[in-house]
């Protein structure tokens, strides 16, 4: 690039990729955490159909066809419960948030923030003791582990000096 001025002393721009990265990277993570977590729900549900069929075949294959006394299969009945609960309970938080807005008199989320910020009260923040910040999830075991260990030190001192004192 060159100035129409002739001035040569311009600075290059450079595009800082760590934010782009950083995004990636909580992407990925989100979605292997969400990954995981649906294939333990998913095995979870399996084990247990698969346990409650062992325990007694017999009244599992009743729930799942309808006969002639129940004329409703129970994996019927469950999805029309949970399909009515589901509704029931979206539409009732939906109405309920409604109201409160309308009775606050708000337009815009913003408006709503402040005039809940400004009605509930202020919470004082503690000065936290321990650390509060881990770059990795191994940091955090690790702290946990040694913050363990000072408790369980702490104890045993207490329960000699203790029994120190109560044999002195």
């Amino acid at each position: 690039m060159s100035n129409h001025m002739g001035n040569s002393d311009e600075k290059e721009i450079k595009v800082d990729r760590s934010d782009d990265k950083d995004k990636w990277y909580r992407i990925k993570a989100g979605l292997f955490l969400t990954s995981v977590t649906g294939c333990s729900v998913i095995a979870g549900f399996g084990l247990t159909l698969g346990m409650a069929k062992k325990h007694d075949p017999r009244h599992f294959a009743k729930g799942l066809v309808g006969s002639k006394e129940l004329p409703e299969s129970g994996v019927a009945l469950a999805t029309r419960a949970l399909a009515r609960a589901s509704l029931y309970s979206v539409t009732g938080f939906g109405l309920v948030c409604f109201a409160v807005w309308k009775m606050m008199g708000v337009h815009s989320m913003v408006e709503f923030r402040e005039k809940v910020g400004n009605a509930l009260p202020r919470l004082k923040r503690k000065e936290s003791t321990g650390r509060n910040e881990f770059a990795t999830i191994r940091d955090l075991f690790q702290y946990i582990i040694d913050e363990d260990k000072k408790a369980k030190t702490l104890k045993t001192e207490k329960e000699q000096q203790n029994l120190s004192d109560s044999s002195s």
